[in-house]
């Protein structure tokens, strides 16, 4: 065991988190899951199209296929689920992947990163950095000394993306402020003048097209996902784990190419998220791994953005297996 578990294990060393970390090897659930008695998987989430692939597995019964007995709970983000899964008290979270993330696995927080979510898909941006029309910023290069709106303020998944966008305008994250103000509420502040620019998700970015509150000033890169899905310890082990990534994985294989804006699976995000069909139609699709692979390079980028703008409470950086567990993607049946 590392320095990390054993700081960990001394403050909850009653929780048996680190005993659970030895557990069994995996294999295929295929052959298991008819015989499996049905597992209650409690998984922690927030309702964006963002995770469709949940949705769309649920609605399909792909979970209870694999006797599982989803309990879904809605949480303003993935950060603040984090202990709750290291706990047992929720085994999944889906959500974007912060400094919080690595800061509490140096901390010894018994969770790992086991797939991918939401990729930007080519065209039109779903997601992206956008400018206060009525501040008219309509360039990258007006932002050096902006305030910049961002859901989790510093350290969050959309400030490692802002990063990204900044440095086409050469503007390091130290020559900007960002705001933690939430995805509903990015538009009014875009609007009043608050910040001189937000990122944005879907379908509040499109909605503040709409609007006229702000322009595009960058799209999120093609094909990177900064949010997955997050096993805790004690589930990361159990027989139950792999049906759950199984059924997970055959929700993102229902949303490839133009099935991912069917009829039917638009209807079954609207739902889930609230969100309007017509909106759903007018905006761009997010791209989804057939497996759901966890992003590796993409998370090895994140832990060096954080670091250098000081939001990790360490220096030496966490070796990827001590974030990933990849074998879950690896195990998923060709058919899925």
């Amino acid at each position: 065991m590392s320095h990390r578990g054993l700081r960990w294990a001394g403050i909850v060393a009653s929780l048996s988190l680190v005993a659970a970390a030895c557990g069994s090897s995996r294999s295929p659930s295929a052959s298991a899951s008819s015989q499996a008695a049905p597992t209650t998987v409690n998984v922690a989430y927030v309702p964006l199209p963002l995770f469709a692939p949940l949705f769309v597995a649920q609605a399909h019964g792909y979970f209870a296929a694999e006797h599982i007995d989803l309990n879904l709970e809605v949480v303003q983000n993935g950060q603040s689920a984090l202990t709750l899964a290291a706990t047992n008290q929720v085994q999944v979270v889906l959500g974007g992947f912060s400094a919080g993330l690595f800061n509490a696995i140096d901390q010894g927080l018994d969770v790992r990163v086991v797939g991918s979510m939401a990729e930007e898909a080519p065209g039109t941006p779903a997601n992206g950095l956008v400018g206060s029309s009525s501040l008219h910023v309509s360039s990258l290069s007006q932002l050096a000394g902006q305030r910049i709106a961002v859901a989790g303020g510093p350290g969050s998944a959309g400030a490692y993306l802002t990063a990204i966008a900044l440095e086409r305008a050469h503007i390091p994250l130290s020559r900007v402020t960002l705001v933690n103000v939430d995805f509903p509420n990015q538009a009014a502040a875009l609007a009043n003048g608050g910040v001189a620019a937000a990122y944005m998700a879907t379908p509040f970015l499109q909605a503040a097209l709409a609007s006229h509150a702000g322009t595009v000033l960058a799209g999120a890169p093609v094909g990177v996902a900064v949010t997955g899905v997050i096993f805790g310890g004690s589930f990361l082990h159990s027989a139950a784990a792999q049906r759950f990534f199984d059924a997970l994985a055959k929700g993102a294989a229902d949303l490839q190419g133009s099935a991912a804006t069917s009829s039917a699976n638009l209807a079954i995000i609207a739902k889930a998220t609230g969100e309007s069909l017509a909106l759903l139609r007018s905006e761009p699709p997010n791209l989804f791994s057939p497996t759901l692979a966890p992003p590796t390079s993409v998370l090895a980028s994140m832990q060096s953005v954080y670091a250098a703008n000081g939001n990790l409470v360490y220096r030496t950086p966490l070796p990827m297996r001590d974030v990933v567990d990849s074998s879950f993607a690896a195990h998923v049946p060709a058919s899925s």
